[in-house]
């Protein structure tokens, strides 16, 4: 899905002020470097409350999902992830059991894992999620957040069209 530049921006500050409250209010997640998947979850329930705040609120068919495999009817497929479970992004907003409106794929990475594999595998799924022609998902954008210790030291990189850039201002 194309965004433009305002939709972007709308996302990117609903994703800052989401993770900003998970630092504010579950920290305790990042201090006991749990699973990506407990923050990614607490995240999502953040994201809830931020997106409200956007002009992606008044779209009622838009859904945010957690560790989502689907497309449409069948596994989320993509080559080089496993044939059998598919290929689950950690959060997405988008329209559910459709693909006209994959708006925002986001993965999360904490300091405390230093496996490099994951977060070029991770980078690899943000990649083909957002290209325009590789499959039937077109996401509008994709964030990879580099949970750091602290708010402050989190890192983003952001993929649009299946290229990926440090910073927003590029895109």
């Amino acid at each position: 899905m194309n965004l433009n530049n305002n939709q972007i921006t709308e996302l990117t500050a609903a994703v800052n002020a989401a993770l900003f409250r998970l630092y504010q209010r579950d920290m305790s997640l990042i201090d006991r470097e749990v699973n990506e998947r407990s923050v990614a979850f607490r995240f999502g329930l953040y994201f809830t409350e931020t997106i409200r705040e956007t002009s992606f609120y008044t779209d009622n068919d838009l859904t945010i999902d957690f560790d989502y495999n689907r497309n449409i009817g069948e596994v989320k497929r993509m080559e080089g992830f496993s044939r059998t479970h598919g290929v689950y992004p950690d959060i997405i907003l988008h329209h559910r059991g459709f693909n006209d409106k994959n708006i925002l794929v986001i993965e999360f990475k904490g300091f405390w894992n230093n496996n490099n594999g994951e977060r070029h595998r991770d980078f690899r799924k943000l990649v083909e999620f957002t290209h325009p022609q590789r499959n039937d998902y077109q996401y509008g954008l994709g964030v990879f957040v580099d949970l750091g210790p602290t708010f402050d030291t989190c890192q983003f990189t952001y993929f649009n069209n299946g290229i990926h850039y440090d910073q927003l201002e590029k895109i």
